[in-house]
Formats: structure tokens, C-alpha cells, sequence
């Protein structure tokens, strides 16, 4: 058993959460065959040795679809190891912003979450619209934010890219790309299991084993299951909330018959049963004229309010949030005759959504009101990639991406809805509204990118690609049902919140162009100076909540489409410090050093 781990002071919330973390390993053979499985399969650049002894470690990432040295590719971005995701005990996307620069995650829960790089992003909880930055898993794309947004297991390396990209990746984004990647089937065996506890019920447990099936096929399975008590205390039943549990699981086949043709087979699933998003009240906002509308309207409805600061709540309704999501995808690559690569990815997901909100009070103003979600995509990509250490190297590919989305908006107000909302008496009280919202969205596209070596030290790229979009949606909301029959002003009110509507068939038809010139040069070994202009576009999209377009018009709920033009001038620079043995021993004492 090894010792006691404190959480990592770079996360304050987890700090509070998990202050302790007790990591349970089975045997010595366990941790020798994990060391040994997540060596590199195939032979690593050698490391580069400075003058006073130091080693710098070479990371290689796959951001051009090669498999090259992080210092030679010229673009800004951050590369994080699984072991550092572990070491800082990072397991969810929006912890990320406390590794990776100029990375914001925004979070509520599931639904309302999205990432931004530098401060270029878009509405978390717009259904109708792909995010801004690009969310990748082991080559497939996600096209919503909450389909990354659960614990991060068995993470080989996470690469973060900055500006357009599009001309190298299936889909086109503006802002850039998250590209995470998961620790392949290994033919050495392997096994692991570790268990964490801390603060508020907080216990999470991850295990994963893999190893060979036969001398051709490679197996891998990993599972965590995480769960806490919450951290905010519900005053009205005493219930903690802003906790629950989040399970999943992920099974993978590698097929590796001879050297020229491998196959990764993944299949996934993961659920949430949890009350995330839990709202605490920090301000009832500006008091004009001697009145602080929020507060009058609360008092007046009889709603007792909790100060938010000590995270305390008084809710007389559930707060919860179930997600269930998976899917399956195939990568094959095949190595073709004069050493050509060509790649394949299939990939099917689905993401499920269903949330139960309070109106924040002890009294029922609402029963509940939220977005529901239901969610199935496909995407199919093939990569051609020439030879590498040719005069001009290049990788040409072409993509589709399927998206089907089906949301529902609902909203069940309860017997002091007028007080709270300040409509006419009858109004809302006991109504009952109910919308739903679709949007099909096909996506295809051409790109290619290509790199001529003009000297031992000087290189030129350029990219190019064209996206197709067609988006077909609609919008409905049903004739309220409930509350007491209502006349004039009353009447007015209601139609305004809750008439019925139908936006008849909304079609969003477009073609973006992107593309990329880069200019790289080596000053020496250690030095690499580059300059980019890239362009980057994305088609836009559907509001799938009526709001104001029943008076405003249907046309008033397309999004237009989002574009970015993005200039770089930037150094590389190898940094020179210890090894990472060195650095072990340091800190800790040699014997637990050789464990690591």
C-alpha cells in the first residue's frame, strides 16, 4: 500500500473535497506491468541530453496525423500526460483550466457546459449550435460539450491546440481543439485499481486490466465509479445537495495481425445520477428606491431565503440530473505500398439528458422547469498520408458528420408563479408548458494539408478545406394546460409565456471555407520560430427555444455563421531542467522513486 497522497494545492475545490487520497495497489507485478504497458509500442525519439547532464523529455503528439516531436510542430499548444492528470488528480474536463493556459471551462452540469480558449467560446446551453472549440476522443469528434464532461480514466495524453483548425481534423472548428487521447490495448499485461476517499462522502474507485486475447488481438477494459455526498446543505428537508454518483465503463479490441494493418474497436458508456447544478443565492441584486425586487416578490410569495455564502439552500422541490451516454467507434490504419498510411474512423454516440430544477424557494412558484435532451450523432472520417521525410509530405481526407437532436422545454408552475413572476393573478398559477425542438444537421467536407521542406531548416505549410452544412429544425410549444380560466390581461400574460407555437421548417443551408499558411524555421536544435494565417468557419444554427420568436418571427431563431481569422507569430524554446528521476529523488526517498 503506498502512503498518503495530499490533493494537489493547483485545485482548490478538490482541495476541500479530497484533502486525503488513499491509493490501493495490488502487488508488485501490477505496477512493473503497468510501467512496461505504457511504454511506447513502437521506438520514441531519443531524448536529448543538455551539457550539464539534464535529459529532455521528448513528447510526441499526433496533431498533423504524424507522429512527431511536440517541439516540431509549429503551432501554439499545450500537451498534459495522463500520468500528470493523475499525479494532480485531475478527472474531469472542467478541472482542465487549472493545468492548461488560457483554457476556461464553463460548468453548471451536463448540459450547461462548454470550453473556451482564449476567451473565444459560445452559449453553453444552446442545442442548436456545435461549440466553438472542438471536442475530440480517441479521433471522434463530440458535439456537445456535456458529452466530455465525465471522469477522465486511463488518459494516455491530452492536447490542447489554439486558433482555427479544420484542415488537418474531421470537423471544423474556430476557436481550437481539445484532443484527448486513452491508453491503447497493450499486448504486455497490465492491471491496476486505485480507490480515493476524502471530505463529504467523496469515494471513487478505477480499475483497468489489459494484456494479449492471442498473438493478434489486444484487449482492454476500464471502469471507475465516483460518487459524494454534496456540499451544500438543503435547509428545508436537511438533504445535501450538488453531489450524487457518475459510473462508467470502457472496453477496447486492438487487432494487430502484422505491421502494416492494425484495428481499434472502443465501445463506452457512462451515467450521472446526481444533483450538479445546485444554484446558491449570493445576491438578491440592486435595491432602487428603497426596493429589492427580488426579496419583495420572495416575501411576498412567503419564501423564507438562505444566505448562499455559508452554501446553504432552502428548496421545497427536487434538484437532480441524470445523463446517460456512450458509444462505440473503429479506427483501422493500413500501411500502403511506398509507405502511404491510410486511416479509417467510424464512430456512433449517443447522449441522453434529463434535469429536474427548483425555482430556489421554499415555496412553489415552480414545480420544475428545464431542457431535456436526447441526442445521436455519426461520423465517418478517411485520412490518406504520404510518406514522411520526403521533400513534400501531405494528408488529404475526407469527412462526414450526422447529427440528430431532439429537445424538450417544460415548464410546470406552481400556485404562487404570478406572485414570484409578476404577472396578472390567474396567469401562470398552476399552468403547465411544454415545447420540443429538432434539428438534423448532415456535414460533409474535403481538407488537405501539405508541408514542403525548403531546407534542412526552413518549412512551408498550407491547408485548405470545405465544409458542406445542411440543418434542417423546427420548433413547437403546446397550448398551456392547467390554471384557472383567465381573461384580458391575464390571458395576454399566458400567451406571452406559454401560447402555443410552431415554427414550421427552418433550413440553414451553407458552405465555410478554412484554411492555413505557415512558415516555420529551425534557428538550432533547440529553437523553432514560426508565423500563421489561418481562417476558420463554421456553419451556424437553431435556437430551439421559442423565446421571442412568436413575436419576432421564426427567422429570428437561425444563428448565422461564425468565423475567425487568426495571425501567429511564436517561438518554440526546449526547456532545460532535471530528469524526471531526478526530480523523484528530490522529493521523495530512492525506494519510492523505483515504484513510480
Amino acid at each position: 500500500m503506498s502512503p498518503l497522497n495530499l490533493a494537489s494545492p493547483l485545485a482548490p475545490r478538490r482541495l476541500k473535497r479530497l484533502p486525503l487520497a488513499l491509493l490501493l495497489a495490488g502487488s508488485a507485478s501490477w505496477t512493473q506491468g503497468y510501467a512496461a504497458a505504457t511504454a511506447d509500442p513502437a521506438p520514441a525519439p531519443a531524448s536529448k541530453v543538455t551539457a550539464d547532464g539534464s535529459q529532455l523529455e521528448t513528447v510526441t503528439v499526433t496533431t498533423r496525423r504524424r507522429e512527431e516531436s511536440s517541439q516540431d510542430v509549429p503551432t501554439p499548444m499545450s500537451v498534459v500526460s495522463g500520468q500528470a492528470l493523475e499525479t494532480q488528480r485531475v478527472y474531469r474536463i472542467q478541472d482542465l483550466q487549472q493545468l492548461v493556459p488560457s483554457v476556461n471551462v464553463a460548468y453548471m452540469h451536463a448540459r450547461q457546459s462548454s470550453v473556451s480558449i482564449r476567451g473565444l467560446g459560445n452559449n453553453p446551453a444552446s442545442d442548436g449550435l456545435e461549440g466553438s472549440v472542438g471536442l475530440y476522443i480517441d479521433n471522434v469528434y463530440l458535439g456537445r460539450p456535456g458529452m466530455a464532461v465525465f471522469d477522465l480514466m486511463d488518459i494516455e495524453q491530452l492536447e490542447v491546440l489554439r486558433g482555427p483548425q479544420g484542415t488537418l481534423f474531421g470537423k471544423n472548428t474556430t476557436a481550437g481543439v481539445l484532443n484527448i487521447s486513452t491508453r491503447a490495448p497493450t499486448f504486455t499485461p497490465e492491471r491496476s485499481i486505485e480507490t480515493s476517499v476524502g471530505e463529504d462522502g467523496y469515494f471513487q474507485t478505477k480499475g483497468t486490466i489489459s494484456g494479449p486475447l492471442n498473438d493478434e488481438l489486444a484487449g482492454r477494459f476500464s471502469a471507475y465509479r465516483t460518487r459524494s455526498d454534496g456540499d451544500i446543505k438543503n435547509e428545508y428537508n436537511g438533504h445535501d445537495l450538488n453531489g450524487g454518483s457518475r459510473d462508467g465503463f470502457r472496453a477496447q479490441l486492438l487487432f494487430k495481425p502484422n505491421e502494416d494493418f492494425n484495428l481499434r474497436w472502443i465501445g463506452d458508456y457512462n451515467e450521472e445520477d446526481s444533483s450538479a447544478g445546485t444554484r446558491v443565492l449570493y445576491n438578491t441584486g440592486p435595491t432602487i428606491n428603497g426596493v429589492n425586487l427580488y426579496s419583495a416578490r420572495a416575501a411576498a410569495a412567503g419564501a423564507t431565503l438562505v444566505n448562499g455564502s455559508h452554501r446553504k439552500v432552502n428548496l421545497d422541490n427536487d434538484q437532480h440530473v441524470t445523463v446517460h451516454q456512450g458509444g462505440t467507434s473503429v479506427e483501422a490504419n493500413w500501411t500502403l505500398p511506398s509507405d502511404f498510411t491510410l486511416t479509417s474512423i467510424s464512430s456512433y454516440r449517443f447522449w441522453n439528458f434529463t434535469p429536474k430544477n427548483d425555482d430556489g424557494l421554499n415555496v412553489p412558484a415552480s414545480y420544475n422547469a428545464g431542457v431535456s435532451v436526447e441526442d445521436k450523432q455519426y461520423s465517418q472520417e478517411f485520412r490518406l498520408a504520404s510518406p514522411k521525410g520526403e521533400f513534400f509530405d501531405y494528408v488529404v481526407g475526407a469527412y462526414y458528420f450526422g447529427n440528430d437532436l431532439d429537445n424538450k422545454s417544460f415548464a410546470y408552475y406552481g400556485p404562487q408563479a404570478d406572485i414570484w413572476n409578476g404577472t396578472p393573478a390567474g396567469a401562470l398559477a398552476n399552468v403547465n408548458s411544454v415545447g420540443n425542438g429538432h434539428i438534423k444537421t448532415d456535414s460533409f467536407a474535403l481538407f488537405a494539408q501539405g508541408t514542403w521542406h525548403l531546407s534542412e531548416r526552413l518549412d512551408f505549410t498550407a491547408g485548405v478545406r470545405g465544409t458542406y452544412e445542411q440543418k434542417n429544425a423546427w420548433v413547437t410549444r403546446d397550448a398551456p394546460e392547467g390554471g384557472a380560466a383567465v381573461t384580458g390581461a391575464a390571458a395576454t400574460a399566458r400567451r406571452g409565456r406559454a401560447g402555443a407555437y410552431d415554427s414550421g421548417d427552418l433550413n440553414q443551408y451553407s458552405s465555410s471555407p478554412s484554411g492555413l499558411l505557415n512558415l516555420s524555421y529551425r534557428f538550432n536544435d533547440d529553437l523553432l520560430g514560426y508565423a500563421t494565417l489561418s481562417h476558420g468557419e463554421k456553419s451556424g444554427g437553431v435556437n430551439l427555444a421559442v423565446g421571442s420568436a412568436p413575436t419576432a418571427g421564426a427567422d429570428s431563431l437561425l444563428i448565422g455563421t461564425e468565423r475567425a481569422n487568426n495571425a501567429e507569430l511564436g517561438f518554440k524554446k526546449h526547456a532545460v531542467g532535471p530528469t524526471p528521476a531526478t526530480q523523484c529523488q528530490r522529493v521523495l526517498d530512492p525506494g519510492q522513486c523505483l515504484s513510480d
